[in-house]
């Protein structure tokens, strides 16, 4: 991580910020990583390099108890509440992905570590269609698809709820309240469709309105530290059901 987005993701979660998109447009920073996202998405779309070091380094290890794989909101939350992921918990989260390219880089980032469990957490980026429009039976596709690489390798699957937002900072006309909703109550179905473990951070963290609490993010999408430390005890008790379930 460069030094100009370590400071974006220290003043996302720091809860006395007053950090928002717009505070960081303009910045050249950003230009410079925007025109090496543009080439790294030509050459590495779905970015199945960006974890390779870190995955041939745990090939000598212990399994990992739980791999969770997501976007940003996964990404961060290894930095927002680090306390989550120890004693085997790891981060697979890119920043802006859509389930598309999770389902990419899925066998690498985590059938190939043997976990125990994975925790899948995908919708936001879909929705905000940052890789174009996504339909509805085209996330569940992938979805599914991920679920079913998971439990055929006997990985335990946990399938979290998307995360509250009434709106993207970055895709401001996009208004996906409605849609989160219906595609949460899926998840939770599916969920026990299959034998996963749902987790439901939504209801923790949405307001009157669809909107993720404003105590709990800045932008309205991410969580700052409130917002993960609100999530941080249904993540655990996902993950040790998750746990049982492999050892029944």
């Amino acid at each position: 991580m460069t030094t100009f987005m370590a400071g974006v993701v220290h003043d996302l979660l720091d809860p006395a910020s007053n950090f928002t998109h717009q505070s960081i447009m303009g910045a050249p920073e950003l230009a410079t990583l925007q025109e090496g996202e543009k080439y790294r998405q030509k050459n590495d779309w779905a970015y199945v390099c960006k974890y390779k070091a870190a995955n041939a380094a745990l090939s000598d290890g212990p399994a990992p108890r739980a791999v969770f794989m997501g976007d940003s909101i996964t990404e961060f939350w290894t930095v927002g509440d680090a306390d989550l992921f120890t004693d085997g918990v790891i981060g697979r989260g890119i920043s802006g992905q859509t389930s598309t390219q999770m389902v990419a880089r899925f066998w690498q980032d985590v059938v190939a570590l043997h976990p125990t469990a994975v925790h899948i957490m995908a919708g936001t980026n879909d929705l905000a269609e940052n890789t174009g429009f996504v339909r509805d039976e085209d996330y569940k596709a992938n979805i599914r698809a991920m679920a079913a690489m998971a439990q055929s390798q006997d990985i335990v699957v946990i399938l979290a709820s998307i995360p509250p937002a009434k709106s993207f900072g970055w895709r401001a006309d996009i208004q996906p309240v409605e849609r989160i909703a219906s595609l949460n109550e899926w998840l939770k179905d599916y969920a026990e469709e299959i034998g996963a473990v749902y987790v439901d951070y939504y209801a923790n963290l949405v307001g009157d309105e669809g909107e993720m609490k404003g105590d709990y993010t800045h932008d309205g999408v991410h969580p700052q530290r409130l917002g993960y430390a609100a999530m941080h005890d249904d993540a655990v008790v996902a993950i040790q059901k998750a746990v049982d379930k492999a050892g029944n």
